[in-house]
């Protein structure tokens, strides 16, 4: 985010347009990487440097993980989606299905694949790994019917590691932890936050359904190219700083890895 503010006169010379130098892709970047700092601070905490890691889904966060790890870990990613591996770095190896890995040893398994993904009967097939951490797909804005599907901690439970954890984010109280639902609760946030301020007309975020694109019709180029519009805009006869409103709100965010090591802890997780 920077501390530039982008505008321009509107309908009359009274009246300014105000836009974030921030596009949705930029603000989608962000929100992984507090998730995957959360986890990097967790395994620095543990001493956990692990030779070869297997990431579960190759989405936003998974793909931002993967490529943070495989600075110093052989990664692989392993996704049924093929549509969504361009976001992998040259790093990182990519596999289609979960057979194609099950043979392997693994140090660390992440699974970033939420909701309708990893179920425990699939999760059998691979190797028990020294370290196992489960994405809850859940956050403070859930009702009962997404924590009813919700199967992270059975997914901890099945796989059994002797070092565990559940990737919590929350803060925002959004329906979801999901990356693209946290950046679209921040862009809500922030039209809300502009229409509560002194001389603001309107306000509006580039927010399209933009996970029809890549996985119905399957098209990543324009999926990238409609993500990269400005983020937000203010009409308004005062100066406002749009980037100022969304990194607000974006530091609402808070991730976190909650322990579930070897089973010892299950009862410190509540869900």
């Amino acid at each position: 985010m920077t501390d530039s503010i982008t505008c321009e006169t509107g309908i009359t010379p009274t009246v300014m347009t105000f836009f974030s130098d921030c596009t949705v892709y930029d603000l989608i970047d962000a929100v992984a990487g507090v998730k995957v700092l959360s986890v990097l601070e967790w395994m620095m905490k543990k001493r956990i440097s692990p030779g070869k890691c297997l990431i579960m889904g190759s989405y936003l966060t998974g793909a931002k993980l993967a490529d943070c790890l495989s600075e110093k870990s052989r990664v692989t990613v392993v996704d049924i989606n093929p549509q969504t591996h361009f976001l992998l770095g040259d790093r990182v190896r990519v596999a289609g299905c979960i057979e194609e890995v099950s043979d392997e040893r693994w140090d660390m398994i992440v699974d970033t694949t939420g909701f309708g993904g990893t179920d425990p009967k699939s999760l059998l097939k691979l190797r028990t790994p020294d370290v196992f951490i489960v994405e809850n797909p859940c956050s403070d804005g859930s009702g009962d019917a997404l924590k009813k599907i919700n199967h992270s901690r059975k997914l901890l439970e099945t796989m059994n590691a002797p070092a565990g954890g559940l990737l919590h984010s929350g803060g925002l109280n959004s329906k979801t932890s999901g990356t693209m639902t946290i950046a679209i609760e921040i862009l809500r946030r922030s039209m809300e936050d502009a229409l509560s301020m002194d001389g603001v007309l309107y306000a509006a975020a580039s927010m399209e359904f933009y996970e029809r694109i890549l996985f119905k019709e399957k098209n990543p180029e324009k999926f990238v190219k409609s993500l990269k519009k400005n983020a937000f805009t203010v009409s308004s006869v005062n100066s406002v700083d749009c980037n100022d409103i969304i990194t607000n709100n974006l530091g609402r965010l808070k991730s976190e890895v909650i322990d579930f090591g070897g089973g010892k802890n299950k009862g410190v997780l509540s869900f």
